[in-house]
This record gives structure tokens, sequence and C-alpha cells, in this order.
């Protein structure tokens, strides 16, 4: 049973180069989201399960955290391929979103050696809204639930930046920059 949580992270990496084959190969829109909602769904169900186990370490927090990135840069270029015209109606929102990401990582590469694994709430509303908005595209157009994704990732990121710049150390499962903040005053 402890396997578990690491098989669904599994999952969710194996969806990677599905959705990128799936959109190559010229599948369908609806196969698209059907991926990108096993690799969402996986993603709930690991911290969940791993949290009820006790096994919810910061190895497989940061495990689940990389997963993550692999899956949704693949789900990005997916779209790229499939549907470009969403890509180019918010080619500026997605440099800013891309931008603060890479500066974040960048940041969290030089201060903490390796990326944060927060799992902020403000990701876990941003993982919906990515899939929201990677429905409203995959059935044909870009609106109000692609701007909303990219406004939380943004917004997210820069959340994730504040703590990677209070906290000394990286943590796993802060819910909040507020919370980073607190743990940084409690350390001192």
């Amino acid at each position: 049973m402890n396997a578990v949580p690491r098989l669904l992270i599994y999952a969710r990496l194996a969806c990677a180069p599905l959705v990128l084959f799936a959109a190559f190969s010229g599948w369908p829109g609806s196969s698209l989201i059907g991926i990108a909602a096993a690799a969402l769904i996986s993603d709930y169900f690991d911290g969940v399960i791993a949290r009820r186990l006790h096994i919810d370490t910061a190895a497989l927090r940061h495990f689940d955290s990389q997963a993550d990135t692999v899956f949704y840069f693949a789900a990005g270029i997916a779209l790229f391929v499939r549907f470009p015209e969403a890509w180019h109606d918010f080619r500026y929102g997605i440099a800013t979103l891309v931008f603060v990401e890479v500066d974040r990582m960048i940041f969290e590469w030089r201060k903490f050696g390796r990326p944060a694994a927060y799992h902020m709430w403000s990701a876990k509303l941003w993982g919906v809204a990515m899939l929201a908005g990677f429905i409203e595209v995959a059935l044909g157009g870009g609106g109000p639930f692609m701007l909303a994704a990219i406004v939380l990732g943004i917004t997210t990121n820069i959340e994730g930046l504040f703590a990677s710049v209070v906290l000394k150390e990286p943590h796993h499962d802060v819910p909040t920059a507020w919370h980073a903040f607190r743990i940084s005053r409690a350390n001192q």
C-alpha cells in the first residue's frame, strides 16, 4: 500500500509522453482532456494517500513537484502543437508566466540546491485552473479559464518566490506565503 503514492506519481509522469504523442499524432481534443484529467486526478490522490499513510516525506513531495513540472510542461507543448492560436492569443501572459517560473526555479537552485516543493494552496488552485484552461483550449478556444490559469500561475510563482526568499531552508507543505513567513520568524 505504501507504494501507491509513488505509483500515482509515475503514472502522471507517463502521461507526459502520452499527451505529447497524442498532440503530435493529431488525436482529438477530448483525448488530450482525458490525459490531462488523469494526470490531475493522480496528482490529487498521491498526496491524499501519502498523508493518510503518513509517508508524505520531503523526498516524496519533491518527486511529486518534479512530476507536476514535467507533465504540465509537456501539456503546454501539446497545446502549442495542437492549438497554436491559443498560444498566440495569450503569448504575453504565457511569456510572463514562464519568466516568473524560471526565475523562481533559478533562485531556488541557487539558494537551496534544488527547486522547492511547497504545495501551496494557490498551487492546488492553479492546477485546477490549468485543467480548466486546458479543457477550454482543447474544445476549440481560449478565454477566461485560460486567462485565469495564467494569472493564477503568475500569482502562485510570486508567492512561492516570496516563500523561498524568507525561508532559510526548503520546507515541504507550506500552505501560504504567510505560513512561510511564520516559519521564518519561528526559526530566528
